[in-house]
């Protein structure tokens, strides 16, 4: 487990590519519509390409701020407004040196991306710094129940960008030595959010909606997401849902 000021890093410690995508928005923003949670001044914090941000805005967000390490994902992102009055806007940083003053934002959305960065740590205290008081943290990160490794891996320097079976349940030190990316048991998560001082609000776990990596014929797909809601009231199947959702406060 993860100690404080301490992080588990993989051998190669990539940027993972933009998971925003229509059904995947949809249902990420919709665990944080019903938490109501969705208003005020927003931070998207590994944004890529801006997805996410945008709509953050759309779903009640007076202001939303967009901020990546990588300048030629910011440059992609659109700035302008979002629904009705809303902001949007788009700069490069990262999350261990965030560029904005104290108490600046009423939540910030963490959008698996904790498992890139360099600490994870450090990333938690900037965002709490940025954070008003009562405001939210909602982080997703992959789960290690589940079975394939989304990122793929790495053997001798050479990438295989391709779901891996089976990788995130070996010992953490063998499966660090091929990952591109961390990953968390739920419990794992949830201690390194408290370790940064906030309180644990809600948790659960995100399914996968089959709209990047179409793993299954299009009639199971269409099928699989109409019936989500029913799968995800199972708990064996929750359990292992492609990442895990944390919503957490700063006091």
């Amino acid at each position: 487990m993860t100690g404080r000021g301490k992080t588990r890093r993989p051998r190669y410690l990539e940027s993972g590519s933009s998971t925003a995508v229509a059904a995947n928005v949809s249902y990420r923003l919709g665990r944080l519509r019903e938490r109501g949670v969705l208003s005020g001044v927003w931070l998207d914090c590994g944004c890529a390409d801006g997805g996410y941000t945008t709509a953050i805005a759309e779903c009640g967000a007076q202001c939303v701020v967009g901020i990546d390490p990588e300048e030629e994902r910011v440059s992609r992102a659109q700035p302008g407004r979002g629904q009705g009055p809303a902001i949007v806007s788009f700069c490069r940083g990262s999350a261990e040196a965030l560029p904005f003053g104290d108490a600046a934002f009423d939540g910030v959305f963490l959008n698996e991306v904790l498992e890139h960065v360099a600490d994870e740590y450090r990333a938690l205290l900037e965002i709490r710094r940025v954070l008003r008081s009562g405001g939210h943290l909602a982080l997703m990160s992959p789960n290690r129940w589940f079975t394939f490794e989304g990122h793929g891996m790495r053997v001798h320097g050479i990438a295989a960008p391709v779901p891996v079976p089976f990788l995130p349940w070996l010992p953490s030190k063998l499966a660090m030595q091929f990952m591109c990316a961390r990953n968390y048991w739920p419990c794992e998560l949830r201690d390194l959010v408290r370790g940064a001082a906030f309180q644990i609000v809600h948790t659960d776990s995100i399914l996968p909606v089959f709209e990047v990596y179409k793993w299954l014929p299009a009639p199971i797909i269409h099928w699989y997401r109409r019936a989500l809601p029913t799968l995800e009231r199972t708990p064996v199947i929750r359990k292992f849902g492609v990442s895990t959702f944390v919503l957490a406060r700063k006091p």
